[in-house]
């Protein structure tokens, strides 16, 4: 009977010590994932699922919010994030040990990694998921899903239509360790900054170039008087001012290091008003120095980080920072902005614009009145993929800004290659040759009258006319189709034509189902004008859901308004700028009694 109670005993006291060595395990997840330290994370939450948890939804849940934020191991976190989803509860209290369900942004994070991983139909059914637990009043992460389910249809586009580009190796650099990331080369090409993961620190490295062979990465993290808590996020055009985000629990600043008698000197802050209470991610120089970019999330933010502009005083400090502006911000997230060496073009990386999934990489054209260009480019596929894309260096004037350094954030270990961009509709400039001068003989000449000179013929001039859709289908009609046979004919009329095509919905059904059948719509048109020899590369498909009607879908009494809702259910069309054809669309007529109010 004793051995019995000792038997007991023993079982209850090893019960006890698994269960305060599971508990200590899962406080060390909790508190390395809110220090978004995800791979430490993962390691301690992988301790808890060994030990008898493989079944517990909370648990599968943080396995796969870790892994989801580990460049080149997200997509490992699908099983996990399906093994969740199968006890969802709008209950479940996160970083509580014993929790057994997961809550509803498991869902999302589900979502995103079929994205990731181009599952893009389970993707759509996960986003469309999730949107059912979303708080009517939470404008931002609507926001947010509806731009994922369209950068799903981007997505889809994209990887047809690749850009043309080479790839080449920046050069040998002289091995430090392989964990590098937030690599920066400065616009001449002379200077190399990254980050490097240290065993108990991140530190900052530089490499500067001798002849054509990189010199060995240097650490300068005691030089600039980091205590391991300070990224590179840029490097001047010469290369020696060095900005670097310092973080700690709670905020980011910008700080600025400078090269002088051949060492970096100490990090000092930018101070007031770029560096604020708020969250200043990301920065960088204008060429002469005279002007900073820089990311934040304060007030005066269209929504999340914004990208804004401080000029220099006569005085040496910082003028008041001005927000770019919705040319350039969304009501998502734009950050890591990047000046190209000449100053015309502003690099950055968006959620919020027409990407292909999280971040991608746009550039905007600096105007002659010093405003933005209002449509960002996006670089395109294979340089922005339905993953986070950003850190990047534009480089070289001589090469017009066709070529790019970018970081690798796709690959397990970041890596940094050169890509050239081959512009599909540059052509080349013709050489000039010097003419032969005519030998004229002292002989009277006969005048002849000079041929007057051709008069131009005006430029041809079409009209697109909308593609309408039956309620609910993005089926295309014979009266449709016989629309885009005539398109057609323009395209192969005019083969340096690029066409972006555009779905619509009426207001019936909700947003994002209605974001889907938009994009089904642009998708029909897409295909169609596939099929009769019409090159992908020169088309776009988007789709805007209810948000662009042209009608209304309800009379102003609020009653249905069939005729409105079967106007706002189509496709339109856009193109680039030809000089000898003159394009346009047909603007729907809208009978009064539906017109919008002004």
């Amino acid at each position: 009977m004793r051995r019995l109670f000792l038997f007991t005993s023993f079982c209850l006291l090893s019960s006890l010590i698994l269960a305060q060595s599971v508990r200590v395990d899962f406080n060390d997840g909790e508190f390395f994932l809110a220090e978004e330290d995800y791979e430490e994370a993962l390691y301690a939450f992988g301790k808890v699922y060994n030990k008898g948890y493989q079944d517990n939804a909370y648990i599968n849940y943080r396995m796969g919010l870790c892994l989801i934020n580990i460049p080149g191991r997200k997509t490992e976190s699908i099983p996990y994030l399906e093994k969740a989803e199968e006890s969802i509860s709008t209950n479940a209290k996160e970083g509580k040990f014993g929790e057994k369900s997961a809550p509803p942004v498991a869902i999302l994070y589900l979502g995103n990694a079929y994205r990731i991983n181009m599952e893009i139909d389970k993707a759509i059914e996960k986003y469309n998921a999730f949107a059912k637990y979303i708080d009517p009043k939470d404008k931002t992460l609507q926001a947010y899903v509806d731009q994922q389910i369209v950068s799903c249809g981007n997505a889809l586009v994209g990887t047809t239509s690749p850009v043309d580009y080479k790839i080449g190796n920046l050069g040998q650099l002289q091995e430090t360790h392989t964990s590098r990331y937030n690599m920066m080369v400065s616009g001449d090409l002379q200077t190399m900054a990254f980050m490097g993961k240290n065993p108990f620190y991140s530190g900052v490295y530089v490499a500067v170039k001798k002849g054509d062979v990189w010199g060995k990465p240097m650490n300068i993290t005691p030089s600039i008087a980091s205590d391991g808590n300070m990224d590179v996020v840029g490097l001047s055009n010469d290369g020696k001012e060095m900005l670097l985000a310092v973080t700690d629990q709670f905020t980011s600043n910008i700080y600025i290091s400078v090269y002088e008698n051949k060492r970096w000197n100490p990090a000092v802050s930018v101070g007031k008003p770029v560096n604020s209470k708020y969250y200043e991610a990301n920065a960088t120089l204008s060429p002469d120095g005279k002007s900073i970019y820089f990311s934040s999330n304060r007030k005066k933010s269209i929504g999340g980080m914004d990208i804004f502009r401080s000029d220099m005083l006569d005085n040496g400090t910082w003028g008041e920072p001005v927000n770019l502006g919705p040319a350039i911000n969304t009501m998502l997230n734009e950050d890591v902005p990047v000046m190209s060496p000449d100053g015309k073009r502003l690099y950055f990386s968006s959620q919020g614009h027409s990407t292909m999934g999280g971040f991608d990489v746009f550039y905007s054209e600096l105007l002659e009145d010093g405003s933005w260009h209002n449509v960002p480019v996006n670089l395109g596929y294979p340089l922005n993929t339905s993953d986070d894309d950003y850190t990047f260096s534009p480089m070289g004037l001589e090469e017009k800004n066709s070529s790019y350094i970018f970081t690798q954030g796709k690959m397990l270990e970041y890596d940094l290659f050169k890509y050239e961009m081959i512009g599909r509709n540059e052509t080349p400039v013709p050489v000039s040759m010097d003419k032969e001068e005519e030998v004229v003989e002292e002989a009277v000449v006969e005048e002849t009258p000079e041929p007057e000179p051709e008069q131009k013929a005006p430029p041809e001039k079409y009209y697109l006319r909308p593609i309408y859709f039956g309620f609910d289908s993005d089926v295309l009609s014979r009266e449709g189709i016989s629309k885009l046979d005539i398109l057609t004919s323009i395209l192969e009329k005019h083969p340096t034509l690029q066409l972006e095509i555009t779905g619509h919905t009426d207001a019936k059904g909700t947003f994002d189902y209605n974001q889907r059948l938009s994009v089904d719509r642009a998708k029909s048109v897409y295909m169609y004008l596939i099929l009769n020899g019409i090159s992908n590369d020169r088309m776009i498909a988007t789709g805007m859901s209810e948000s662009e009607h042209v009608a209304r879908n309800t009379t102003r009494d609020e009653r249905d308004a069939p005729d409105g809702r079967m106007l706002n259910r189509r496709v339109e069309f856009k193109v680039g700028i030809l000089e000898d054809v003159i394009i346009e669309m047909e603007k729907v007529e809208v009978p009064d009694h539906l017109k919008l109010d002004e």
